[in-house]
């Protein structure tokens, strides 16, 4: 079974439906049978999340604007996609949509609040219109389709606007509602990113959630791969608006790829691959547009996998922070306490280095929640800190950069010509971290260094990957 998963702008307008459709109709031909995960329309999900905004301020006015474009760009699909009858149903269907959308929006504006159950009832409305409008188009052009409301198979819990997925209830669901449909040569249609509690009531699965539905979908049912269609060729060995000579990559490990999503790279979001992982189900990065190109796979390792350096990322803003102990508190205990207090902070911890020699050590933040983190801290420490056992808490804005590949702590030289190659770029080092993890060797630099660290390091690793491997 194949599992293909498209993106927002996979579906962006008509002709992207029907370039949707061309693939589905080889896949069935080539691949059956197919399951089609899909998202919202691309800008949709920011349209409905402004038109709820606006109805919890009471800007009738600004809600009906929104209503008006939604309306406008889902029939203009239908317009373009069919005629007659078929076209009115389409109509039709968008109308009964949005109508439920247009009756939230009125309690918001009722209300002047914007409840995250509420939210997510209205956020669910992007892909049950994309759905819709792709398996009717399906179905006019001879594939034989059913658009599948994901709240009737994916079972989640209550946490509204994050929600996680119960993993046994829903594979019993799915496999109850789509195995039948995928017996009769049926595609069905499911929609991405949304849930719902064991009591029916609408969920979303947060950032990620997309990717994350096409996931859970593909391990419910067993499926032999997932693809995941976008507008990329596949994942790059760097950022290209940093290093013209990214290239694409062929293959990362399942651990590679976790990897390069926790320090910024638009790969997937890490746990899309936890599903896949749980049952060692391939997933495949294409691009919707130049489906003849191979993209890149994601998976277990074979044979012919290599191993050592193959991308670089960056991550920014980020704040380092840094706590330095003159004796009391000790290493231990400042650690439990310094990871507790960011805990109940919520705060994402995205990197830690100790020094050796005395009771500091530094943890990385996200900059948009430095100063919540340091709050916390000072709260969780103030008594030390009033009588200077602990040393006031600095906070330093800098850039994360990580050198991702399996297996480099058993390559010898690797840290070495990483570190030479910054030193060669005139770029300082901060603070450095490889820890566990056989797949990444990070680093902190400045800001202004961000870019050059990049560069350097592939320069030193990846390019020319045929004359120069690890």
């Amino acid at each position: 079974m194949l599992v293909m998963k498209f993106g927002g702008t996979s579906v962006g307008d008509a002709q992207c439906f029907r370039s949707v459709q061309e693939i589905v109709a080889r896949a069935v031909r080539e691949r059956p049978p197919v399951v089609v995960v899909v998202s919202a329309m691309s800008t949709i999900t920011e349209t409905l999340l402004a038109a709820a905004r606006l109805a919890a301020a009471g800007n009738e006015t600004g809600v009906a604007e929104k209503l008006a474009y939604l309306e406008q760009k889902h029939f203009q699909v239908a317009e373009e996609l069919f005629s007659g009858e078929r076209r009115e149903e389409a109509r039709k269907a968008v109308t009964a949509i949005l109508a439920e959308f247009r009756k939230l929006c009125a309690g918001m504006v009722l209300l002047r609040e914007l409840p995250l159950r509420a939210m997510d009832a209205g956020l669910s409305v992007g892909e049950r219109l994309s759905a819709t409008l792709l398996a009717l188009y399906l179905g006019n052009q001879g594939i034989a389709s059913q658009a599948v409301d994901s709240a009737q198979c994916l079972v989640t819990d209550e946490n509204f606007g994050s929600a996680n997925p119960w993993m046994e209830a829903t594979r019993e669901a799915m496999r109850k509602l789509l195995l039948p449909q995928v017996e009769k040569r049926c595609v069905p249609v499911v929609t991405g990113f949304l849930g719902a509690t064991r009591e029916g009531v609408r969920t979303t699965l947060g950032r990620g959630g997309s990717d994350y539905s096409g996931s859970i979908v593909a391990a419910a049912l067993d499926a032999d791969e997932l693809w995941i269609w976008t507008d990329v060729d596949g994942v790059l060995s760097a950022d290209p608006k940093m290093v013209g000579e990214a290239r694409i990559l062929d293959e990362l490990s399942y651990e590679e790829a976790a990897e390069l999503s926790h320090f910024g790279a638009k790969v997937l979001h890490h746990k899309t691959l936890a599903p896949l992982l749980t049952r060692m189900i391939p997933v495949w990065i294409k691009n919707t547009f130049a489906p003849e190109k191979p993209g890149t796979r994601i998976g277990p390792p074979h044979p012919g996998s290599t191993l050592g350096a193959k991308a670089v990322t960056s991550l920014a803003p980020v704040t380092l922070l840094t706590l330095r102990s003159n004796g009391t508190p000790g290493a231990t205990e400042l650690f439990a306490r310094t990871f507790e207090a960011l805990f109940h902070a919520h705060v994402e911890i995205l990197m830690v280095t100790q020094a050796s020699y005395q009771d500091s050590f530094c943890l990385l933040v996200p900059q948009a929640l430095a100063q919540k983190a340091q709050a916390a801290l000072e709260s969780a420490f103030r008594l030390e800190l009033s009588h200077h056992y602990l040393e006031p808490i600095k906070l330093e804005d800098v850039a994360a950069v990580a050198l991702i590949g399996e297996g480099m702590r058993g390559i010898a030289g690797v840290s070495g010509r990483m570190f030479g190659a910054l030193g060669r770029g005139k770029v300082n080092v901060i603070a450095i971290a490889q820890g566990s993890s056989e797949s990444n060797i990070s680093c902190v630099v400045a800001p202004k260094d961000r870019a050059a660290a990049v560069q350097a390091i592939h320069q030193e690793f990846i390019v020319p990957t045929a004359a120069r491997t690890v």
